[in-house]
């Protein structure tokens, strides 16, 4: 008797990237799964303090998520291509696919959005443009909606919104096999091939590609009107002959306000191995419409603003405590929250230590000190507390090494706590003044250097210290408890 196998499916040829790797980094979940990552950099970044991973943060990296059933290796001259532009890549082989295990929670593709997300968070990275493949072009929709303020730009290549967005024949087909699949991983046998000698999946593989390809049968379920938020360039790209249908096309870039639509002629739905030099060239170009690049340079002290130590008595404390009662309230990626950071007392605690140096009005600070009456434009307190955790605290990112940099006797070391801007004073390089506050007060104490931390999801934090000239270091497993904050924290060194 035959035996029936389950559907075959020999993927296509494509090239791999050319440019070498510069770091491979596996990513541990709460559900147990490891997210692979690799990144690509351009000729001469390497994996070193202050590129951690081959990465600059004064340049925003491309995130690369696949196709079903795929690997990141797909992207490989697309890869090259934006790494000669001068910028890194992140490609993420997605969970259950690739380099990446599956993990214990239901697979859907928020999930694997959400994988992304700390993907870019265990590498310190608070700012990515996307390029999106068939199911990573939906996790690019999903990422651009809801991690808006950390993406740049989307390229989105063969995406769809609901299952409807494929002709009937092509669910038909996928929940076909998805049955035989189903049948393959309970009845089926290692070694098997077809008369050609193609290797059919083992039991396991098929358990795999059913519950993949039964993810596209069922999902996504992404309403249009949801997408309407999206404040990043988009390029909606698809094949002349894409399954993707072109009405689910249109819906897409109807939906988000600005999107550009390209149709590559004579192309199905395999853009990056059929026409990676198209895709290399629209993703360039999306990025290009938001190429937020961080000129680097020293700290200056603006005109108008003056530095100097905050008094420790009179009203100071309670001015401090307004101070960060006014960045907790403003909308951003700070993620600080009233009473929860800063912890109830720590500023005061600080104040009373005559850790803190403030911002004002240059008229206001006569002789070192700030009138009474001084606005309080920005606050920044020194001591030699640098304690920035050792890698162990509770979480899934326990374990995984503490701060990476050169050890240094205590006298030498300054750490700067709890940096902030008023709102109010925003535009009129206030953070400058705060840094060369901390410079001066780090100089006092004698150190050689200041160390610090900032949550990996600060935008505007990461992009300051970045463009100032300060080291950054592989980021460490530093959870915030009450913050709606990933656990990982950037570390930064400025030498004195």
């Amino acid at each position: 008797m035959a035996v029936e196998f389950p559907p075959v499916h020999v993927p296509r040829p494509y090239a791999l990237p050319q440019t070498p790797l510069a770091a491979r980094v596996e990513c541990p979940m709460p559900d147990g799964a490891t997210i692979v990552a690799w990144t690509y950099a351009p000729a001469g970044m390497t994996d070193v303090p202050g590129t951690p991973y081959g990465i600059d943060l004064c340049s925003p990296p491309v995130l690369m998520l696949h196709g079903n059933g795929e690997e990141h290796g797909i992207f490989g001259p697309v890869i090259d291509a934006v790494c000669a532009s001068g910028r890194s890549v992140i490609a993420v082989d997605s969970r259950a696919q690739g380099a990446s295990s599956r993990g214990t929670a239901p697979l859907t593709y928020e999930l694997m959005a959400d994988d992304a997300v700390e993907v870019c968070a265990r590498m310190g990275v608070p700012q990515v443009h996307v390029l999106g493949f068939s199911d990573g072009g939906i996790l690019g929709l999903l990422l651009a909606r809801d991690w808006g303020a950390h993406v740049l730009s989307l390229t989105a290549l063969g995406a769809n919104l609901t299952p409807a967005g494929l002709p009937q024949e092509d669910t038909d087909w996928m929940a076909f096999a998805v049955a035989e699949n189903r049948r393959w991983a309970e009845e089926g046998y290692e070694g098997a091939e077809l008369e050609d000698g193609t290797p059919v999946p083992s039991p396991a593989e098929s358990a795999r590609i059913a519950e993949l390809l039964q993810l596209m049968v069922d999902n996504p379920q992404i309403e249009a009107t949801s997408l309407a938020g999206i404040a990043c360039p988009v390029t909606v790209m698809v094949g002349e002959f894409d399954e993707i249908l072109p009405e689910e096309t249109d819906r897409i870039v109807s939906a988000i306000p600005g999107a550009v639509k390209v149709v590559e002629p004579g192309i199905d739905h395999n853009l990056p191995k059929m026409a990676p030099d198209a895709v290399a060239r629209e993703l360039l170009a999306c990025v290009a419409r938001n190429d937020r690049r961080h000129a680097r340079r020293a700290a200056e002290m603006p005109d108008g603003i003056a530095v100097c130590r905050v008094p420790v008595s009179g009203l100071w404390a309670e001015k401090l405590d307004e101070l960060y009662r006014h960045v907790d309230a403003e909308p951003g990626t700070s993620g600080w929250v009233q009473d929860v950071w800063p912890p109830v007392g720590m500023a005061r605690e600080l104040l009373a230590a005559g850790a803190y140096w403030g911002a004002f009005e240059t008229g206001a600070v006569r002789d070192g000190q700030p009138a009474d009456d001084a606005a309080l434009l920005g606050a920044v307190a020194v001591d030699r507390r640098a304690d920035m955790g050792n890698g162990r605290a509770p979480g899934h990112g326990s374990g995984l090494g503490g701060p990476g940099w050169e050890r240094r006797p205590g006298k030498d070391v300054a750490c700067w706590h709890l940096l902030a801007v008023d709102p109010a004073a925003r535009g009129r390089r206030v953070a400058d003044a705060l840094v060369c506050a901390g410079t001066l007060a780090a100089r006092e104490l004698g150190a050689k250097v200041v160390r610090l931390n900032t949550n990996v999801a600060n935008v505007p934090a990461n992009a300051l210290y970045a463009s100032r000239d300060l080291t950054r270091h592989r980021p460490v497993w530093l959870p915030y408890p009450g913050l709606p904050l990933p656990g990982w924290s950037n570390l930064w060194e400025l030498e004195l």
